[in-house]
């Protein structure tokens, strides 16, 4: 037992802690407080009155995307949360006293619950949230939604049951809250037309969704008079009846079995959006749409829907949007937009059109902003009815026929153009003029080769941050370098190898990205375009030997303006005749002692023919000279590349003074080593023998010394005395400055007559008493050498 106490002690920090890293607070924009602990692999709710850190008066708990199957009592202790979002969890139960905390406080809820096992509304929500006003369950296996279920939930305005399974509400189900429930919504449930009795009595209600459901007929009752969104999409229905709809403003009945035949009544007059895609809907009933109607947003997708006249959609001045996408139009009448001069977006998608003509937007030319005519099988000679719609913001014509754009300023000529797709058609070339105000630009799955778009092009498309070009046979020579430089500039580094711009031509860099490429690998062949060919003009007859023939025949362009020609020498005089695109020049008559000629002033972007001339024998070559644009590209090459080749030289230059110098420089160091190497060995063979000869000189002149440092003892010792403060004048009398004393002893019979005399150094011993320092007048010990 104290063992489970003292792990329970250690776990409790460790779990707060954990909570923590698990779970996220905040405070939103209008000022509410929440904890998002969404998608935690919770397996059941964490106790936030265990953590200190926790602001327990939060608004909103988001527990949704676990793995919690159940609530328990007090699974809520001390929290004043008004928003409970448990949805994604499948609940199999709750306690009944699982929301007794929160029952003055919680206002908004939502649960997800396994189907299989929870058949009922838990009692925990029937008597615990007296304060709740908005209510999700999700996932429930009621079948029938029984009597005074919500009997408790006087404040109840937002009820959603999407996915119980319901097959019928019994009458007085909603009775408790029908004067002030708002917003319904219950979608995919098993409901039929009995439906309709039931909704008819909720007077207050707003919105309705009804949407997966079984319901084949539905009639709206006088009771319905606030009702604003209705939605019966997905229901097989088949006959709708609308009266007394008065505040309806959105009405979606897509995907069911409607033709206009069983649609009765007429449209409120407050409807703004009428959804009808996926029905049968040829025509409208003439009494359908009143004079008076404020819709802005018609959808009529996939209907088979026929433009019969050009008054199909009289009356409606204020439409905005409109969707006819899928209904197998192949053609627009004229006059078709003249009521409809608000619109702004048009989808055509999928209609086999026939060529559009110049006026057949007429009448939104200045209104419509976005228009879409993807898969229309429209070719080139329908664009120009788009030039007219000069505010336009969004173009797609993805998916038709287009091989060229024309005029060549359609697109210069939206002045607000922000995105064009032109994706999957067979265009081999584009303008190069756009609005400065492009952003989006797809180009994907065409034939284009380039682009002819250069750095000034792209400077001035400072905007434009989508182009899409792939699957497109790019050409990637010196010309797509513009491009190349704004692949790098606005994508990020790492992904520009895998931008898919393949290339195709040349040959050695087929099939390659262009970003996993160097800038120098995109390279041009010369500018100037020579094709020489021989062209005989006149059958010549067998020729005699009389005759001199020309053997050979040679002509190329100098520059822009001269050509050289050159021919094999011969004596006979020789005629030149030109050709200037077609148009014959004077006849020139060459000197005959020179085999080449100068061709000047020669236009450009001109094709020119000339043919040499001797007796019947005619040889020709054609010259075609570049354009203006190609002669200043040129002598931009050529000047790069001479500015590169000198700087190329001078680097060369300066490379090799930096190697020569700093040759020197290593040789001066080496040199000054050699001779510091040098240097030390002298001193140390010097200092070597003065050592060697002091050892005998120093000692004898020490001893016969008579100098200040010595004292003379006895006639025969001597005695140095050594300072070691500086001065022997300020010792204290405690302590005496070592003395050594030198003796050099007489040759005495009594005082070691066998031994030679010697000299000796002793140092005498520190000492306080003054009779030591008498030394023994003879002192005789085994030499000592020095």
């Amino acid at each position: 037992m104290p063992l489970q106490i003292l792990f329970i002690f250690l776990l409790t920090p460790t779990l707060a802690l954990n909570l923590l890293d698990l779970c996220q607070s905040g405070i939103r924009d209008d000022g509410s407080s929440y904890v998002h602990c969404a998608r935690k692999s919770l397996s059941e709710i964490p106790d936030f009155s265990s953590h200190r850190l926790f602001n327990l008066a939060f608004d909103e708990l988001i527990l949704s995307d676990n793995a919690i199957t159940h609530i328990h009592a007090n699974a809520f202790q001390s929290l004043r949360i008004k928003r409970l979002i448990m949805s994604g969890n499948r609940l199999k139960s709750i306690d009944k006293n699982a929301f007794r905390e929160l029952e003055n406080y919680l206002e908004q809820l939502t649960l997800e619950f396994d189907s299989s096992i929870v058949d009922t509304i838990p009692e925990a929500i029937k008597t615990n949230l007296a304060n709740i006003r908005s209510l999700t369950l999700t996932g429930l296996n009621l079948r029938i939604l029984s009597i005074n279920t919500f009997e408790q939930m006087k404040k109840l305005e937002i009820l959603s049951l999407k996915s119980c399974n319901l097959q019928a509400i019994e009458n007085n189900a909603f009775q408790s809250i029908e004067k002030q429930l708002r917003h319904l919504y219950l979608d995919h449930n098993q409901f039929d037309n009995r439906i309709s009795l039931v909704i008819n009595h909720l007077i207050t209600l707003e919105t309705l969704s009804l949407s997966h459901n079984r319901i084949n007929q539905y009639e709206t009752n006088v009771n319905n008079k606030n009702l604003r969104y209705l939605d019966l999409s997905y229901n097989g229905l088949m006959k709708l009846t609308i009266t007394n709809m008065t505040s309806l403003q959105i009405l979606n009945v897509q995907n069911n079995l409607l033709t206009s035949e069983n649609i009765n009544g007429l449209i409120p007059n407050q409807l703004k959006e009428l959804i009808l895609d996926f029905n049968s809907i040829r025509i409208f009933n003439k009494n359908l749409i009143t004079p008076n109607n404020s819709l802005e947003t018609l959808s009529l997708q996939s209907n088979d829907f026929l433009l019969n006249n050009s008054n199909t959609f009289q009356h409606l001045y204020k439409l905005k949007r409109l969707n006819l996408a899928r209904n197998n139009i192949k053609t627009i009448p004229k006059g078709l937009f003249k009521f409809t001069r608000s619109l702004e977006h048009l989808n055509m998608d999928r209609n086999p059109l026939l060529p559009l003509s110049t006026d057949t937007f007429s009448g939104i030319e200045s209104s419509l902003r976005n228009i879409s005519f993807q898969s229309c099988s429209l070719t080139s000679n329908s664009l120009p009815a788009f030039a007219r719609l000069i505010n336009l913001e969004r173009l797609k014509l993805q998916s038709n026929l287009l091989t060229e754009i024309k005029p060549d300023n359609l697109f210069s000529l939206m002045s607000q153009l922000i995105a064009i797709d032109l994706q999957r058609n067979q265009l081999t070339e584009i303008p190069s003029a756009y609005p400065l105000t492009l952003r989006e630009f797809e180009l994907g799955n065409n034939r284009l080769t380039t682009l002819p778009f250069n750095n000034e092009t792209f400077n001035k498309l400072s905007q434009l941050i989508t182009l899409d070009l792939s699957s497109n046979p790019l050409q990637c020579d010196c010309h797509i370098k513009p491009l190349y430089h704004w692949l790098l500039t606005h994508y990020q580094s790492e992904l520009v190898p895998y931008v898919q711009w393949i290339c195709a031509q040349p040959k050695e860099l087929s099939s390659k990205q262009i970003g996993s490429l160097e800038e120098h690998e995109f390279q041009c062949e010369h500018i100037s375009i020579v094709t020489t060919s021989t062209v005989t003009t006149t059958n010549v007859p067998e020729l005699t030997t009389e005759y001199e023939m020309i053997s050979s025949f040679n002509a190329w362009l100098k520059d822009s303006e001269t050509a050289i020609l050159e021919w094999s020498y011969i004596s006979s005089p020789l005629k030149l005749m030109v050709y200037e695109n077609g148009y014959k020049l004077p006849i020139l008559y060459l000197n005959s002692s020179e085999n080449y000629f100068l061709l000047e002033k020669l236009k450009s972007s001109t094709n020119y023919s000339l043919c040499l001339q001797i007796h019947e024998q005619s040889l020709c070559r054609n010259l075609i000279t570049p354009t203006k644009q190609e002669i200043k590209f040129e002598q931009k090459v050529l000047s790069l590349s001479s500015s590169s080749s000198s700087k190329s030289i001078e680097k060369s230059f300066l490379n090799d003074m930096q190697y020569l110098i700093t040759g020197v420089a290593c040789g001066i160091v080496f040199v000054l080593l050699i001779l510091l190497l040098v240097v030390i060995f002298i001193i140390k063979q010097r200092d070597k023998f003065l050592h060697n000869s002091s050892k005998t000189i120093a000692t004898d002149s020490y001893y016969q010394t008579t100098g200040s440092d010595t004292t003379q003892i006895g006639g025969l010792c001597s005695i140095e005395e050594r300072s070691i403060n500086g001065s022997t004048n300020q010792q204290s009398a405690s302590t005496i400055t070592p003395m050594f004393y030198y003796c050099r002893s007489p040759l005495q019979s009594n005082c070691c007559q066998e031994q030679q005399p010697y000299h000796f150094y002793h140092e005498i011993p520190f000492t306080t008493s003054l009779n030591h320092l008498n030394p023994p007048k003879c002192l005789c010990r085994p030499p000592i050498i020095i």
